[in-house]
């Protein structure tokens, strides 16, 4: 992914690039055999969204067969657009039209960019996907109304809302398998079942500002082998300091290691509840957090996660 702001005009543009390459590694010298799929450029500017395939090189015929411009998904003002984790669809947002859905694995004649939410979507100022592509949330501004709001990515069916009044959409963030969401609140972080937006906990951390969720699947010991098996999910979470306390991160696992203060909704009690969000009944308190870190100074946190999802920098 490449972003970059053209020196000739303040309008920022994106260009994502998207390569999918596949090889049979098992016989270096069974070149023939590999199949390799093309690389190709997103760009938005002014006017439009275009796609732009590049050229294959791997051959001098090939690479003399060179098409200029690319093929338009979109003309019109847009604001912004989300490409799939897969790269596979495109999110447009036109002021004018609301969210539009691009599906890039079609033919060049079916990509044009077409409504599909079930809902006005001219508002929408921030939006992004899931770790799989199967949701896809937005943000508009606060007027009275939940304005976070969750949608099926392949058919623009409105799953959930919430109350969001600042700008961001990191409050809301899935495990990598899509499972569950995790929903910032004030001094909580809720945990939903993705399935059915069920609330199935919460960990009470007073003051957090900010939370951390990898977006690729972990590895032992976030994996309980045996018998018994079930994945869990490490977080960070970052609580900004306060007069005479420094500020803290703590690591978390769901479920077993959230906090003294923190609680799993058992499943009887969930499925015998009518309000779903507001459930009292729960489990006991989880264990400890896994380890917490003081910090001075901070009044932000930001967490990259390793490419294992086993440790967070």
């Amino acid at each position: 992914i490449i972003s970059f702001k053209s020196p000739e005009t303040p309008t920022k543009r994106l260009i994502f690039i998207s390569s999918e390459i596949q090889s049979n590694m098992s016989n270096k010298n069974a070149s023939t055999n590999t199949d390799h799929q093309p690389i190709r450029l997103l760009a938005r500017s002014k006017q439009a969204v275009e796609l732009y395939t590049l050229p294959d090189t791997s051959s001098a015929t090939e690479a003399t067969k060179i098409k200029k411009g690319g093929t338009i998904l979109h003309e019109g003002k847009t604001t912004l657009h989300v490409l799939s984790p897969n790269g596979q669809v495109v999110f447009i947002h036109d002021v004018s039209v609301g969210l539009l859905r691009s599906d890039l694995t079609e033919n060049s004649a079916n990509y044009k960019a077409q409504t599909f939410l079930k809902e006005d979507s001219k508002a929408v100022q921030l939006a992004k996907c899931s770790p799989r592509g199967s949701f896809l949330v937005t943000w508009e501004r606060h007027s009275g109304v939940n304005n976070l709001k969750v949608w099926e990515s392949n058919n623009g069916t409105l799953l959930t809302s919430f109350s969001c009044k600042k700008a961001t959409l990191t409050g809301l963030q899935w495990t990598h398998d899509e499972k569950f969401a995790f929903h910032l609140v004030t001094n909580e972080i809720h945990m939903y079942d993705a399935n059915t937006w069920k609330r199935v906990g919460k960990v009470r951390c007073q003051g957090v500002s900010s939370f951390s969720l990898p977006s690729v699947k972990g590895v032992a010991p976030n994996i309980i082998v045996g018998k018994d098996a079930a994945e869990k999910y490490l977080l960070t979470v970052f609580t900004p300091g306060t007069k005479g306390k420094p500020s803290r991160v703590d690591l978390l696992r769901y479920p077993d290691r959230m906090g003294r203060e923190s609680s799993t909704v058992s499943a009887d009690a969930s499925a015998a509840s009518t309000g779903g969000n507001n459930n009292d009944a729960v489990n006991p308190p989880s264990g400890p957090a896994l380890t917490s870190k003081s910090l001075f100074n901070a009044e932000e946190a930001q967490v990259q996660w390793s490419p294992r999802a086993d440790s967070a920098l």
